[in-house]
């Protein structure tokens, strides 16, 4: 492929030439390109040249551009970062990209990003193009993954120990995905950290997203075995007819959803002390078991339902990201709050 131009609204995405060497020298001693890119640390001009000559230009031949990023004001306008497609199969290619900081927070890779996936898709004949990030200590380059979903990759998850750095250490990635039809915008809830709220586990591990409501409003997490034989039991038992009476209301009407509510008080008034901690069990793990599978029958993608629910229940934070309580200990919600949009994660508004 002959190296091409592409131009946006805002942006000339350039061919590097190695009269950029030493301004991509200057750019890379940035910490958090170090940090998150494969660069060489530390990273001298004779790097830049090496990345210039030896893998931008050449990439252009095998379908695998590069591209430095600057302001279209004029072809001499200083490089605000770069962005690139490797193509990894003849239908398949991954995206890389950083910013220079001051490029930051402007909207710039977002546009940049957009004008090259619809390039890779239109011109390399690419199906798919994969999005991967470092995962360091536990936490992804979130920066980078919001740009990423915002121009409509879908998330994965997370693989443990998949990389290495430069530096020979093995880190993990989070990593997702773009395929040539999607839409080119947020296909479920964000589930990275905000102003107001922690980043959120992945949607497909329900526990961790439970786990997580618990701790950040103080709930109980009980560690000294299973035993059924709790003071709080009647509570969660509440909460589990009273989401199936929702349930039911919903399928079958109001009418019905009113005889579930008269049988359950009528069931709890019957008590008769029984604590069955293994049928317990079991009846859980049958619940989730067929409510899974019910949401599958029905079409109804329970991983993004249940990422939009946690980002909802979060939201309560107050503006410090801590949790407001009432003088009796009731969690109040925070200025920031939203109830779910269901609609439109369903695609249904």
């Amino acid at each position: 492929m002959l190296p091409k131009i592409l131009t946006t609204h805002q942006l000339r995405l350039d061919v590097p030439s190695l009269a950029d060497a030493d301004e991509v020298t200057v750019l890379c001693q940035d910490p958090e390109i170090q940090k998150w890119t494969t660069i060489p640390v530390p990273y001298g001009r004779e790097d830049a040249v090496s990345f210039i000559q030896d893998v931008a230009l050449p990439g252009w031949e095998k379908d695998s551009p590069t591209w430095f990023i600057r302001a279209t004001t004029t072809d001499s306008s200083p490089i605000l970062g770069a962005i690139g497609l490797t193509k990894s199969a003849p239908s398949i290619a991954e995206i890389g990209f950083w910013l220079a900081p001051e490029a930051r927070g402007r909207g710039v890779m977002i546009e940049a990003l957009q004008k090259v996936v619809d390039f890779g898709f239109a011109e390399l004949g690419l199906e798919a193009i994969q999005y991967s990030c470092y995962v360091i200590n536990g936490e992804p380059n979130w920066p980078s993954a919001k740009v990423a979903w915002r121009a409509g990759f879908t998330f994965e998850g997370k693989l443990r120990k998949n990389l290495v750095t430069n530096q020979g250490e093995a880190i993990g990635s989070l990593v997702g995905s773009l395929l040539k039809d999607d839409p080119r915008s947020p296909q479920h809830a964000w589930f990275g950290p905000s102003l107001v709220r922690p980043a959120i586990p992945d949607s497909r591990d329900p526990e961790a997203l439970v786990r997580q409501f618990h701790e950040t409003y103080g709930l109980p997490i009980v560690s000294d075995g299973p035993n059924s034989d709790r003071e709080r039991v009647h509570m969660r038992m509440a909460l589990v007819a009273e989401e199936f009476s929702e349930l039911v209301g919903a399928v079958y009407g109001y009418d019905a959803r009113s005889l579930i509510e008269e049988a359950f008080a009528k069931g709890v008034a019957s008590d008769t002390g029984a604590r069955d901690t293994v049928e317990t069990a079991d009846a859980l793990a049958d619940l989730v078991y067929v409510i899974y599978g019910m949401a599958l029958e029905l079409g109804i993608p329970m991983r993004d339902v249940l990422a939009e629910v946690q980002a909802s229940n979060l939201s309560k934070l107050g503006s410090d990201g801590k949790p407001i309580y009432r003088e009796d200990g009731k969690v109040l919600k925070g200025p920031g709050f939203f109830p779910p949009d269901i609609p439109r994660v369903l695609g249904l508004d």
